[in-house]
């Protein structure tokens, strides 16, 4: 089993990236993705922010 790593997540966990990803495209706004995930548009802000640096 050398090489494979198993990743799990919660469902909320992949449905929080899902949206921070959408945000990242341009496809919703910070605050329409604060609604979604039940989040402050300020912490949408800090995810996409962490979430572009793990891109670069």
């Amino acid at each position: 089993m050398a090489g494979k790593d198993i990743i799990m997540v919660r469902q909320k966990e992949l449905k929080r990236l899902h949206v921070i990803r959408k945000v990242l495209e341009g496809i919703i706004t910070q605050v329409e993705a604060s609604e979604i995930v039940s989040l402050s548009a300020r912490q949408i802000r800090r995810i996409a922010r962490e979430e572009e640096g793990a891109e670069g």
